[in-house]
């Protein structure tokens, strides 16, 4: 059952039986039993809600699809750096994963990608090949602004 359901019954279930409650007792005005009601919904409605999580159907697809978003925004880089580890497209490797690092995906020593990536960047280039492509590739636009746009 949906928590807004429920909540939504709860509301009425508590405001009926208030209403003859402040009837049978004259305890005031209709406004007092609202605001009784109100609050006592609200902090009945933050417990239900913990035991009766959102079930959205489409939540798993449109996490997917964020997924997916994520990974494809990186494309264009991650391109951009195989072309300056290895310019060679014929012994470039696809990325088969978003975590993978660069080290991961090429089967040069990390001595001569460092180096092609000192020559692209400059020799103040102090980043990592060890870490997850996407992780480099921020890290890279944090050192270098304008890039990829620049080179």
């Amino acid at each position: 059952m949906h928590p807004v359901l429920v909540y939504s019954i709860v509301f009425i279930a508590i405001t009926i039986g208030l209403l003859f409650v402040f009837e049978r007792y004259q305890l005031g005005s209709i406004y007092l039993l609202l605001l009784i009601s109100s609050f006592s919904t609200f902090l009945l409605g933050k417990f239900i809600i913990r035991l009766f999580p959102s079930e959205d159907p489409m939540l798993e697809e449109i996490q997917q699809e964020q997924k997916r978003v994520h990974a494809n925004q990186y494309t264009r880089e991650i391109r951009i750096l195989f072309n300056v580890v290895q310019p060679d497209p014929k012994l470039q490797p696809s990325p088969k994963r978003i975590v993978d690092s660069l080290e991961d995906c090429f089967e040069l020593d990390a001595e001569t990608m460092r180096t092609r990536l000192k020559h692209y960047f400059g020799d103040s280039f102090n980043v990592s090949t060890t870490q997850p492509l996407v992780e480099m590739i921020e890290e890279i636009k944090t050192l270098y602004k304008a890039w990829p746009e620049s080179k």
